[in-house]
This record gives C-alpha cells, sequence and structure tokens, in this order.
C-alpha cells in the first residue's frame, strides 16, 4: 500500500500549523512528515476502521483512531480539498479593495501617487492614479489592497501640490471593495517661473487610453463653419444616422456629453446641428459608470457607452457665442445661433435655429451621401431651446432644467412599386402621393440628482405638448401580371394633439460601505385625440362591381397610464454580488375609434370635404358599427429577479446571470357590435446571462430570452372593412411569443491607429405575428389576418477595422462590413384556393464601405471612399423568381487651405442602382456640392458661398424585402441651391 504522507513544508508560506490545526478543528494530528504514519484522523497505517494507532511527536506518544479504510484515495481528496478551500478563505479574508479618485480643488484630474497607510502611518499599499472615465467624465481613479479590517489613511502627493488626506474604514470582512472620498489636493505657489517649451508633434486622429477612444478634432480639416455633425461623421469606427443616432464600432452610443455633462440629453440633434466644431478639442467613446457603480465603487451593470465632447480649453470655461445667416437660390434661407457658458458650477446653453434646408447642408468626407442620408420631402424647420444645469457640491449633486420647442413644414411626394409574392402568381402595385404638414413640439424638463451621505436620489420631470395636421392625396392601383384590377383615389386631413407627462424617481440606500437597497417610481400619462376626415373612390376594372365612394369621419381620443415602482436588495461578496429585486407595474389604456360615414347624410352633399354637420343626431345616425370600437385594457405586471455577478478583482473578466420571473395577468373589455372580452395570464421566465473581458483585447456574449402576450386586441374576433380594398381581420387563437437572442462582440485596438472590431447577433422568435394575406385575383382586394408562425430568425455580422499604413500616419484606410440574414416565414394564398401556404423568403443583405484618407497638413485632406449594397431575395416556392438588386457608390472628398484666408471644400459621389422593378430607379447619379469660405478679423467672421446638389441629380429611393413581397420607394429631395451667409463668432473670459 502506497504510503500518504502530507508535508507542512510543500504548504509554503499560505497556512501556519497552527492554522492548519484550526482547520480541522484543533485536531493534533498535524505533524512532521517525519513523525509515524499513524496521524489519528488519517489513521494510515490502520487496517480497519475504529482501531486504534501510536503516533510519535515532539517526543510525546499519542493515540489516534482509524477513520478511513485504506488505500489513501478518500483522506487524499479530502486533504485536497479542505486544504484548497481554507487557502481561498483565509486569502480572501486578507484582501481588500480600496478605490476612489483624485483631483485638485477645480475638479481637475490628477495623475498622483497614492499611498495607503494605517493610523499609525504604516504603510500597507502603494500605486499611481490612472485617468479613466466615470459618470461626469475624465477622472483620476486608483485602487489600493488591504489585509484586515480596520482604519486607514489614503494619501495622495504630486509635484506642485500639497498632499491630500482621506480616511476610510473597512468594516466587514464581506466589505471587498470600498470606495473612498474624493481626494482633493491644492496647488502650491510656484516658487519661480519655468521657460516655456514648445512641443511639435504629428497630430493623430484616434489613439487609445485604456478602454477609451481619444479622437483629435484638430486632426480633421473640416470645411469652416461647420457643426459637431460634419465632424462626428468622420471619425474612424463612427456611424451617424439621419435621425442623430451614433454607433461606434457597432455599438449605440447611448449619450452625447459636452465635457462630461448631459447636454440637452434625449436629444442629441440639438448639439449636432447646432454645437460649432471648431470649440471641440477631444471627442472621447467610453463606459460611463452609472450613480449606483459610481457610489458603490465597482461595476453595478448601469454601464452606457457615451461620447463626450470636451471642449478646447480656452472654450471650456467662457461665454462663448455662434451666429449665422444665409440665403439662397430657390428660396432657401438659414439663420442659426447659440450662446454657451460654461464653468465647474453650472452650465447655460442658448440656442435657435431656422432653416428650409433639410437639416443636411453638409459635405461628408467618407463619401456618404447615399440614399439614407438624405432627408425625405421638402423640410423646413423653426427650432429654438434653453438649458441650465447647476452643479452643488458633491459628485452627485445637480439641479436642471431644459425648454425645447420646434416647428416643422413638411412637403413630401413619394411614389412606390409593390411586388406581393403570392402561391399562383404574385400581384404588383404602384402608388403615388403628396404630402403637406405642419407640426409643433414643446419639451420641458426638471430635474434634481442628489448625495446625502449614503443616500442617492435621481429625480427627473417631463412634459411634451404635441400638435400635428396635414393634408394628403394619394392614388394606388393594383394588378396582376396581365392587367389592371382595381384604382383608388384617396384625399384626406388629419390633426392630432398629443400631451404626455412622466414623472421618474430612483433612490439609492448604501448600507456599510458594502450593500445596496434600489428604490424607483415612475408615472406615466398619455393622452393623444385625432380626427380626420378622408374621401376615397375605389373602382374595379375587371368585374362588374360599381364603384366604391365613402366620405368619412374619424374620432380617435385614447388614454394611457403607466405606474411602476420597485425595490431590490444588493448583497456584495468578495468578488460577487448576490441580488434580489421585485417589480410591480400597472398599465391602464382606454381608446375609441368612431367612424362616420357624411356621404349617407340625408340632403347633404357627399362630395364636401371636410364638412360636419350642425345636429349632433344626424352624425351619431351614420356611424358605421362594424368599423368602430372602443376598448378598456388592464395589466398587472409583478416581476421578481434573482441574479449573481462576479467581477474579478483587477476588473479584466466578469459574468452576471440573473432570472426574471415574471407574472403577467392582462383584461380588455371591447365593444364592436357587442361585446368581446379578452383575458390572458401567464408566468413567463426570462434569463439573462452576459460575460466578458477587458484586457488587451475586448470581448462579450450575452444570452436572453424575452416573451410577451399577444395584442388582445388582435385577439378580437373581428372583420374590418373601413378600407374597401384591404379587409382586416382578427384571431382569437394567438400564441405567446417567446423571442431568443445572442450577441458576441469582440474588440482590438493598437498603436498606430490600429483598430479591429467584431460583432455577431442571432435573433430567433417562436409564435412571431405573421400577417396570413388573402388576395382576390378576379377584384385585387386583400384581407389580412394575424396568425402565430414558427420558424423566423435572422443572423448579422458586422466587421470593421482601421489603420495607419504609413510611418507618419498621414495615410488611414478604414473599412467596415455588413452581412444581414433573415429568414422570414408569413402565410398567403389566393382566395378560392384553399388553406394559407407558408411563405419563406430567404434574404441577404451586403453591405461594404471602403475609405482611404490622406492628410499631409493642417491644410490639405482628401478622402477617396467606394462602398455599396447588395439584395439577394429568394423564395421557397414553386414559381419563385430569384430577385437580385443593389446600388454601388464611389465618392471623392478634399479640404483644401488656399492663399488670402481661403478655404475649398468639395464632394463629389457617384450612386448607381442596379436591378430595380421599377426601370426608372435604375439610375447613375452624380451629386457634387462644393464651398468656398473666407475668413475675416482673425477668424471672427466667416463668409461662405455653398453649392448644393450643383449637377441635380440627388434623389432617394429605398427598398425593403420581407416575406410578404419587396418594395421599391421613392421620395423627392431638396432642390438644388446656391447660398451665401456669413457667420460672427465670439468667446470672452468671465470675470474672476
Amino acid at each position: 500500500m502506497k504510503k500518504f504522507k502530507f508535508n507542512q513544508a510543500d504548504l509554503g508560506e499560505v497556512l501556519s500549523r497552527e492554522e492548519l490545526k484550526n482547520v480541522m478543528g484543533g485536531s493534533e494530528a498535524f505533524q512532521d512528515s517525519s513523525a509515524p504514519e499513524c496521524r489519528g484522523v488519517f489513521g494510515q497505517q490502520c487496517q480497519h476502521k475504529g482501531d486504534s494507532c501510536w503516533y510519535t511527536s515532539d517526543g510525546k506518544k499519542f493515540q489516534g483512531t482509524c477513520d478511513w479504510m485504506p488505500g489513501g484515495f478518500y483522506p487524499r481528496l479530502l486533504c485536497f480539498v479542505l486544504l484548497i478551500c481554507s487557502c481561498a478563505c483565509l486569502q480572501a479574508q486578507r484582501h481588500f479593495s480600496i478605490s476612489g479618485y483624485v483631483s485638485d480643488t477645480f475638479g481637475k484630474p490628477l495623475v498622483s501617487k497614492i499611498t495607503l497607510m494605517t493610523t499609525d502611518s504604516t504603510i500597507v499599499d502603494t500605486t499611481t492614479a490612472v485617468m479613466s472615465y466615470g459618470s461626469f467624465g475624465e477622472i483620476a481613479f486608483y485602487q489600493l489592497s488591504a489585509t484586515s479590517k480596520g482604519k486607514y489613511i489614503i494619501r495622495a502627493s504630486m509635484d506642485g501640490y500639497t498632499d491630500g488626506l482621506v480616511e476610510c474604514e473597512i468594516k466587514s470582512n464581506r466589505q471587498g471593495m470600498v470606495f473612498a472620498k474624493e481626494i482633493r489636493m491644492a496647488k502650491r505657489v510656484p516658487t519661480r517661473d519655468l521657460p516655456e517649451l514648445t512641443v511639435r508633434a504629428t497630430k493623430v486622429k484616434m489613439v487609445m487610453r485604456g478602454d477609451t477612444v481619444v479622437y483629435n478634432a484638430d486632426a480633421f480639416n473640416l470645411a469652416d463653419g461647420s457643426m459637431l455633425d460634419a465632424l462626428i461623421s468622420r471619425l474612424p469606427g463612427t456611424t451617424l444616422t439621419r435621425d442623430g443616432q451614433i454607433f461606434v464600432k457597432g455599438k449605440k452610443v447611448e449619450s452625447l456629453l459636452v465635457n462630461g455633462r448631459d447636454f440637452f440629453a434625449g436629444n442629441p440633434q440639438v448639439a449636432l446641428q447646432n454645437l460649432p466644431a471648431y470649440i471641440v478639442g477631444k471627442i472621447k467613446v467610453y463606459n460611463r459608470m452609472g450613480m449606483a457603480s459610481q457610489r458603490m465603487g465597482r461595476d453595478m451593470g448601469d454601464k452606457q457607452v457615451v461620447m463626450d465632447v470636451r471642449l478646447k480649453r480656452e472654450y471650456a470655461k467662457n461665454y462663448l457665442g455662434n451666429l449665422e445667416g444665409g440665403v439662397g437660390t430657390q428660396h432657401r434661407y438659414l439663420l442659426r445661433g447659440m450662446g454657451l457658458k460654461f464653468s465647474d458650477k453650472e452650465q447655460v446653453v442658448g440656442f435657435f435655429n431656422l432653416n428650409n434646408l433639410n437639416n443636411n447642408e453638409r459635405g461628408d468626407i467618407g463619401g456618404r451621401w447615399g440614399d439614407n442620408d438624405v432627408e425625405n420631402g421638402l423640410v423646413a424647420t423653426k427650432t429654438m431651446g434653453l438649458s441650465y444645469h447647476n452643479y452643488l457640491r458633491g459628485q452627485f449633486d445637480e439641479v436642471r432644467g431644459e425648454l425645447y420647442y420646434t416647428h416643422t413644414d413638411n412637403d413630401a411626394e413619394q411614389r412606390s412599386h409593390t411586388q406581393t409574392f403570392l402561391p399562383m402568381g404574385d400581384a404588383f402595385s404602384a402608388s403615388q402621393s403628396n404630402t403637406v404638414g405642419k407640426s409643433h413640439l414643446l419639451k420641458a424638463s426638471l430635474g434634481a440628482d442628489m448625495g446625502v451621505r449614503n443616500l442617492g436620489l435621481k429625480n427627473n420631470f417631463d412634459l411634451l405638448w404635441a400638435n400635428r395636421k396635414g393634408f394628403a392625396a394619394s392614388l394606388a392601383e393594383t394588378s396582376d401580371s396581365a392587367s389592371v384590377l382595381n384604382r383608388m383615389l384617396m384625399n384626406s386631413c388629419y390633426e392630432a394633439h398629443n400631451l404626455n407627462l412622466r414623472l421618474s424617481s430612483s433612490e439609492m440606500l448604501s448600507l456599510w460601505q458594502m450593500d445596496m437597497v434600489p428604490f424607483r417610481f415612475n408615472l406615466t400619462y398619455d393622452r393623444l385625440t385625432q380626427r380626420s376626415f378622408s374621401l376615397t373612390d375605389a373602382t374595379f376594372a375587371t368585374t362588374d362591381a360599381p364603384s366604391d365612394y365613402r366620405n368619412y369621419y374619424t374620432v380617435s381620443p385614447n388614454q394611457h397610464l403607466d405606474l411602476g415602482t420597485g425595490i431590490g436588495y444588493n448583497y456584495m461578496l468578495n468578488p460577487a454580488m448576490l441580488s434580489v429585486d421585485y417589480e410591480y407595474r400597472y398599465r391602464y389604456n382606454k381608446a375609441r375609434n368612431m367612424l362616420y360615414r357624411l356621404d349617407k347624410l340625408a340632403d347633404a352633399d357627399s362630395t364636401r370635404f371636410n364638412v360636419l354637420p350642425s345636429a349632433a343626431d344626424a352624425l351619431r345616425n351614420v356611424l358605421e358599427a362594424p368599423n368602430s370600437y372602443s376598448m378598456r385594457q388592464y395589466t398587472n405586471e409583478h416581476k421578481l429577479t434573482l441574479g449573481y455577478s462576479f467581477t474579478s478583482r483587477n476588473r479584466n473578466f466578469g459574468l452576471s446571470l440573473y432570472l426574471p420571473m415574471r407574472q403577467v395577468s392582462s383584461n380588455l373589455y371591447y365593444h364592436r357590435e357587442g361585446r368581446h372580452d379578452v383575458s390572458r395570464s401567464r408566468l413567463f421566465v426570462e434569463p439573462v446571462f452576459a460575460m466578458w473581458g477587458e484586457k488587451k483585447t475586448k470581448w462579450r456574449i450575452d444570452l436572453n430570452m424575452t416573451s410577451a402576450l399577444p395584442d388582445l386586441t388582435a385577439m378580437v374576433d373581428y372583420r374590418d372593412s373601413s378600407n374597401p380594398l384591404s379587409i382586416r381581420m382578427g384571431n382569437p387563437h394567438l400564441h405567446d411569443t417567446h423571442t431568443y437572442e445572442a450577441r458576441a462582440s469582440i474588440e482590438r485596438n493598437g498603436n498606430r491607429q490600429r483598430m479591429f472590431y467584431a460583432n455577431v447577433a442571432y435573433r430567433q422568435t417562436d409564435h412571431a405575428v405573421a400577417y396570413a394575406l388573402t388576395f382576390n385575383k378576379a377584384t385585387g382586394v386583400s384581407a389580412t389576418q394575424p396568425v402565430s408562425v414558427n420558424g423566423n430568425w435572422q443572423a448579422h455580422l458586422e466587421a470593421g477595422m482601421g489603420r495607419a499604413i504609413d510611418k507618419a500616419q498621414k495615410w488611414t484606410l478604414n473599412n467596415r462590413f455588413t452581412a444581414h440574414y433573415n429568414h422570414n416565414v408569413d402565410m398567403a394564398k389566393v382566395a378560392g384556393s384553399g388553406e394559407s401556404q407558408r411563405s419563406i423568403v430567404n434574404n441577404y443583405h451586403l453591405h461594404n464601405n471602403l475609405s482611404l484618407t490622406f492628410r499631409p497638413n493642417d491644410r490639405y485632406e482628401m478622402a477617396l471612399s467606394a462602398g455599396g449594397n447588395y439584395y439577394l431575395v429568394d423564395g421557397q416556392r414553386e414559381g419563385f423568381s430569384r430577385i437580385n438588386a443593389g446600388d454601388y457608390q464611389v465618392a471623392l472628398n478634399t479640404t483644401l487651405a488656399l492663399p488670402w484666408h481661403l478655404q475649398l471644400s468639395t464632394d463629389l459621389t457617384m450612386v448607381a442602382r442596379r436591378g430595380y422593378q421599377a426601370h426608372q430607379m435604375n439610375t447613375s447619379d452624380w451629386v457634387w456640392n462644393a464651398q468656398l469660405s473666407r475668413t475675416f478679423c482673425k477668424g471672427r467672421l466667416l463668409a461662405k458661398l455653398q453649392g448644393y446638389d450643383i449637377l441635380h441629380e440627388l434623389s432617394t429611393t429605398s427598398y425593403a424585402v420581407d416575406a410578404q413581397g419587396r418594395t421599391e420607394t421613392w421620395h423627392n429631395a431638396i432642390p438644388r441651391y446656391a447660398m451665401i451667409s456669413l457667420a460672427w463668432r465670439f468667446n470672452a473670459n468671465p470675470k474672476r
């Protein structure tokens, strides 16, 4: 039998002799390896369990008892497990993490030396603060280690500053991470002046600082007078959409900040279109920790991707302003201005913007004058706003107020061609419409954030008022492959009023600097009142059916109330966290849709549009009951979430697992020619898992599942024929939907502006709601009904790279590639052909854009780009014709400084479309824009001459495909114009 020896020396310094004895309850069996093999509790030389044995230790003889059978496997296993557990326990007890921030008296981060000491000045640990990013921008962050509970002193020291001291205390072994108070250091008065040192360096567009991407605004040659949107659209790895959404390396930017602070929160267009680019010094993209993470000193799962616009030093704490006015051909005009005041204590912003330039008067050096980057129609906007933020004492204290108003006039023309996939031959439709509308929108918000010792408060109140009205005229016709089946002419006008109120409050109570109790309350009330008039005339070409003429008046008021509250508890373990959270949500919806047939009024001219009878009884007599309804819906939701999260001490690895259990009960009381009530109650379990790493290569994996009740109004058994060419029906047999998502991302950055990222995503929906189509080939009338189908899934891939290709980093190369696959499943049939057939369509979309930029100096920059989209649509049914369509574009952009303070900026883009069903959409368009500018008065006055769409070939075309068909849409665009404008800029230092 092989003997088992346990040598204390093998433990090194992990366990002392006494500690090892204490682990086993004080047993004297743990002796040196020179002692006899009979070890009491181990009984290695025993033949039977329970036998007595003897061993010698320190010259004395002891008697032990055999506890294990011969062979030694289980004793060795137990010893090994106990050893590992004891080492882990002792190590956990000996390690505490203390973190915090260092800054000067004005809040500027300081990279200083940090020393951790006991109260008797014994040094425990030392480190150096590093630059990082928190809720309010750039911070100097440090992390120290302690070995036992007790009180400590943290000292920060740096040349030119007096030492800063703060105290902290570790109260419990569970307190794995402690967040200390911010260290403030005062600057010493210099004893002598240092000579100036001038440093000349190549301007690099992008660098990495830890996990932060830093863009140097001065490394981009912009056209004079450019706003922030022109700068952001040119950042490597960044995509700016037409509606103001920003994506960096495929990830959506949740907030756009200015100097680390919110700037018209929730409305990035204000900064994008009104903040001058010349005042920007750097743009930083990072994961901002939320208030909970900052207060607890660890990741609490509230990080957000933010873009922080940092102003140049001369503008960061100044009064500054910008005023610009211009007039052009085709009745184009522009008048805008912005005034700002920034300081450590407050932020004041006021702006106005009046123009009819479709909010898109810039040229993109990446050649992005594509179809999706041009506003549809002719748009004139009048916008103004005022914002005030006051930063009180403390890191989390702030009061704010914002007011925003916009008025929009829109004149849109649209032409579309649709192909509907059917089992026995496809159907086609063509339409054209003109819409003229105007809208008013007013937003007001108040907020206050407070931090009082262990309590953090965040409160917001938002008000939104909107009014919309407009007029539309359209003509549509439906046909098969041989002839026209029907045609409908429609004129309509509408008016809508909307009021939305929202109150939100969240509180975070930290206990013993370890645990946290979050509490939240939300209240939303929304009221929308709509009324419209519509005049329709439908004719059928292939049957003897008479024309269908209708004059409708529709009233649709609805109200929505959403009330939610929740409370949780986060229990800290070193270095993990357990959490439990309960949330209650109540929703109430009330709506009516009353449809009146004005063409059925007695002794009335039904052709008169937008006229109501003087008597209310007359209107009630022409109510079209089969197409009118009223409803009330009540929904109660209880959600209990259990969670576990782990973050390594060096914060390079983490994982989280949450298990929400959601009980939903919804009751619908619906009236349409009788009472139709629907009720459904379900318990959903929706697990969420995430795992990530953040070393040189950042990666992340997310898995989640969500479930939802079907729309109860769609489960009512009804038939709506208010549109004579499109019948809608309900389906009482809809199922709950379940969606499964998986996402993974990887990112790596290096020197010389090297950048690589890739994102993959998969999404599958069980019992997805599809609209089964029944098409009448004789009349061209279609009927749709919601059904639950399986088999819908999609996959997405996005990858991007960038780097400087020469040693001087004057040439940079960037590429972005996306691939999207959509497996669409729907139901379709031809009337009279029996059961509906599954319509399965495989939709492939590939996109790539490659750009090469050359910037030899501050006076010249040139970019050449090429890209395109390719659509492949293939159906799994007999007779389906494969569809190939796409577009490609090539663009050249340059910015050149000329003598006499002149600057020329121009871009030329060729966009070609091929494979579209409508032949008039298969075009090659050349878009050329140019700007010549000159500065006066030492750069304070700027004169510009702009030419937009000089060749008059810009148009907008969109393409959409699903399981039911494909649609090609053309919109009118702003006409070509020339504009001359003057801009004046100023800044002033405040009095100290």
